[in-house]
């Protein structure tokens, strides 16, 4: 039996995932994350659906908008034991969330399916969804010799806040088109990056770092950037995330990312942080640049969802 928006408390339906994803990230805050998501499930401010097995809560979902992008939803689905998991409860589901993400005309973008993933992954991708994945990679300052190359003469370079989150947001969705990220703003109006790029600024990834964040510009254009913040960790170390690096497309191969990266982590291990941690999307070939600077790839630390157009 699935019913739908009924009141019931989902701290112990979601408890089982929590755990899980704190065992996976024992850096992040996730059960405070998780707290306001639960206040708003228990009053019904978020679409939900729960499939029973006799008394017991078998399978769940609950699907939430975007704060800042107008084009998608985000569906989150799973099963309280793998137990439970099979086909027709989370095609059950999925027809729940996809039925409202075609009534709002957006992309319904999905996560990894608690307690059911390798099933999960081939019936997604049999029902026509695609596959997004990002890698958490790691450089320990500490144990690394990093080496600032000097900017070209041609270049200009400020800091993050000499520029406008407008000019930000147009020149990265210019760098990103045509790499495996250019989902992250794939039909997002100009308003809505502009948002986004707005609470990148206001914090939204951690508080920016000025001294180690920068912007090129070539003739004016702005051609490339990092940003760097503070990570929010559940420990007292001082770590830092490359929340953002981009080089435009006409611009690259000549080592500028490298010499953004380099100068930004110098900066860092100067300002005492011990780690930096960057995402890095599956069949980037940024990857490689990172790995030649000294990131190495958290095996047990990744993002994966799926997506569907409308």
């Amino acid at each position: 039996m699935e019913i739908s928006n009924i009141k019931i408390d989902w701290a112990p339906i979601l408890e089982g995932q929590i755990k899980h994803l704190e065992e996976t990230y024992p850096d992040i805050a996730i059960r405070d994350s998780f707290r306001g998501i639960i206040d708003q499930l228990n009053s019904n401010k978020i679409k939900s659906r729960v499939i029973l097995s006799g008394i017991n809560v078998a399978a769940y979902g609950f699907v939430m908008e975007s704060q800042n992008l107008d084009d998608r939803i985000y569906g989150s689905l799973g099963f309280t034991d793998p137990a439970f998991a099979s086909e027709a409860r989370l095609q059950n589901l999925l027809e729940w969330a996809e039925k409202i993400a075609s009534s709002m005309k957006r992309y319904l973008m999905i996560n990894e399916i608690f307690n059911a993933e390798s099933m999960a992954e081939k019936y997604l991708l049999d029902r026509g969804y695609n596959k997004h994945r990002r890698d958490a990679m790691i450089i320990w300052l500490t144990d690394q010799i990093i080496k600032a190359d000097k900017f070209p003469a041609e270049f200009e370079v400020t800091e993050i806040y000499g520029t406008t989150y407008q000019e930000y947001a147009k020149a990265e969705y210019a760098a990103y088109e045509g790499t495996p990220d250019r989902i992250l703003f794939h039909t997002t109006s100009e308003m809505d990056r502009f948002t986004l790029a707005k609470s990148i600024f206001d914090g939204a990834y951690g508080e920016i770092i000025p001294s180690a964040s920068f912007v090129v510009r070539h003739h004016g254009k702005l051609i490339g950037s990092v940003l760097a913040t503070k990570k929010r960790t559940s420990a007292n170390t001082r770590a830092a995330l490359i929340a953002d690096i981009f080089v435009d497309s006409s611009y690259r191969g000549n080592g500028l990312g490298t010499t953004l990266m380099s100068n930004s982590l110098e900066r860092l291990r100067s300002l005492g942080f011990s780690y930096a941690e960057l995402w890095v999307t599956e069949g980037n070939p940024a990857r490689h640049l990172y790995e030649n600077i000294g990131f190495t790839q958290q095996d047990s630390k990744r993002e994966v969802f799926y997506y569907r157009k409308p």
